[in-house]
């Protein structure tokens, strides 16, 4: 009988081992079975610290007076103002590329360009891809930094990781490096430069550590001049990035361009129109500075704003605050959900309209114009 009763004592232990270390067994033999099988799309290698490089080409002259950097580079094409405390200069630098630098008293805040290979971006090539910035850097989700005596706190999501990360300099500088989102490949097409209270007011990142900063509109401002030029140089950037993606250009068509101007200024005139008592509550709070973060419409509102227009627009967005609207579209491009339509590989024809902060895109297919055309 006790022989009995051992027997089953042994066989009920065996089993409670078989049962409670088989799942550790397989999940090892899983492990080791999927690590090596490819992906279509790996995330960079990520640390919770920031990696500071040291400085170098461009991030040099952030923070340096525009003399210095115009020594090297030339006289800019184009100087205006952005109606936010700051100007934008415009150089040129050969065809499919943009060269543009922000100061605020005569002192560099930002750089950014696309596109060009001579330009200095070292460490950094245009045209990389992530995996090859993630072999020689560690890309980090979380960036930590001091701005007069307070700590601030960036959170960067997964789409931030593989298209739009953040990398910190020596000198207390940062770039945001902006990779495209084709089919096969991301690869590196443009680079910003910023100083850090460029970065904080721009907010491109969620921030979750510091006081927010904002920037301040300049209500003498000729708006009228700056929103125009604000437009052209935006379809300019757009067309040539549509062109560096290999995509058809974008058709200039006026009617195009009077509506969209039209439906932002019905917008502004009487939102209430157009969305609900607290989506509204929401935009002015955006619009006063007590919130920082992005506003868009959603698709049902632009269907209201757009509903009597009679010709068929493919796509909208409205988006604000944009304040350095290059910025902006650059962003665009790293947006998984936006450039499902940036890349759409029919012809279209391009509204854009700004009333400061505030900016509207249309985009309609060109068989449809021809067709109202023809009506």
């Amino acid at each position: 009988m006790k022989r009995q009763i051992l027997l089953f004592i042994s066989i009920l232990i065996g089993s409670l081992l078989l049962v409670y270390l088989y799942p550790v067994f397989t999940y090892q033999r899983a492990a080791e079975t999927t690590i090596n099988q490819p992906r279509s799309l790996q995330p960079p290698s990520t640390s919770l610290n920031a990696e500071v490089i040291p400085s170098s080409g461009l991030a040099l002259f952030i923070g340096q007076e525009l003399s210095s950097f115009e020594k090297e580079y030339g006289t800019a094409e184009v100087v205006n103002d952005s109606g936010f405390g700051f100007k934008n200069h415009i150089y040129q630098y050969g065809e499919g590329s943009f060269f543009e630098v922000t100061t605020t008293l005569n002192q560099i805040t930002s750089i950014k360009f696309i596109g060009s290979d001579e330009i200095k971006s070292a460490p950094f090539e245009i045209g990389m891809t992530i995996a090859d910035l993630a072999k020689d850097y560690v890309i980090s989700p979380n960036i930590q930094f001091r701005y007069n005596n307070e700590k601030y706190s960036f959170e960067l999501m997964e789409d931030d990781l593989n298209y739009r990360p953040l990398m910190v300099f020596d000198n207390s500088t940062f770039a945001i490096l902006f990779f495209d989102q084709q089919k096969n490949n991301s690869n590196l097409y443009a680079i910003m430069y910023l100083d850090a209270q460029t970065l904080l007011k721009l907010a491109p990142f969620q921030l979750t550590e510091g006081t927010p900063l904002f920037f301040s509109v300049n209500e003498e401002a000729n708006w009228v001049s700056i929103d125009v030029q604000k437009s052209e140089k935006s379809q300019r950037v757009m067309q040539m990035l549509r062109q560096n993606f290999n995509f058809p250009v974008y058709e200039t068509q006026p009617p195009l361009q009077y509506t969209t101007e039209e439906r932002l200024g019905k917008f502004l005139e009487n939102p209430e129109d157009i969305i609900s008592t607290e989506r509204l509550k929401s935009y002015l709070r955006i619009q006063e500075n007590a919130e920082q973060q992005k506003w868009v419409l959603s698709k049902q509102e632009l269907a209201i704003l757009l509903k009597d227009y009679e010709h068929k627009i493919l796509y909208g967005h409205f988006e604000m605050p944009v304040y350095d609207p290059i910025f902006t579209i650059l962003s665009w491009y790293s947006n998984p959900y936006l450039v499902s339509h940036l890349f759409y590989e029919k012809s279209e024809a391009l509204g854009i309209a700004f009333s400061k902060e505030n900016m509207l895109v249309l985009f309609q297919e060109m068989n449809k114009i021809e067709e109202s055309g023809d009506n």
